[in-house]
């Protein structure tokens, strides 16, 4: 089992890792695009088309991989207020049950984002005529990294995992 735990942890740690590089490399995209339309628009006098619909696509990709990646550094909003109440064990366990709803929010990205591939298959966007595959994977991808980290949390001896 303890090799199993850290084979977890590690994929969990190296997909947070390879998930950070890709937000930063979005994110620098979405400024250039951004930026690329602002001087296209105030400086030159001619407004280009396809930034907006480039910066929706990496917002896509970098809400759902922030919130992929909040889940293993535990950085969202958690109201705490009831867990602490309860004795250590209870809390223990109420924590648990919260991060076993996650990845099931996780599982249902996955499933819910495989369908929307399917019923989008051979879509394109308006302006660039790309495929709307390349924005509609960010829900199974980060779907599935939410489960990888709930997973390894969950494995984690004693509640050291915990999302309070």
């Amino acid at each position: 089992m303890i090799s199993i735990r850290r084979f977890i942890e590690q994929l969990s740690l190296w997909a947070a890792r390879l998930t950070g590089a890709a937000m930063v490399a979005l994110a620098s995209g979405l400024v250039l695009s951004l930026l690329a339309s602002i001087f296209y628009r105030y400086v030159v006098g001619r407004a280009l088309s396809w930034p907006e619909e480039i910066s929706l696509m990496i917002f896509a990709w970098l809400t759902l991989l922030a919130g992929s990646l909040g889940v293993r550094e535990k950085f969202h909003v958690s109201l705490t207020i009831f867990t602490s109440l309860l004795p250590s064990p209870a809390a223990m366990w109420a924590e648990r049950i919260t991060l076993a709803m996650i990845a099931g929010f996780g599982a249902a990205l996955v499933y819910s984002g495989f369908d929307m591939l399917e019923r989008t298959a051979h879509h394109l966007t308006p302006t660039l005529r790309l495929p709307l595959d390349y924005v509609n994977y960010s829900a199974p991808v980060c779907g599935a990294l939410i489960m990888l980290h709930c997973l390894a949390l969950l494995l984690k001896p004693n509640g050291k995992g915990t999302v309070s």
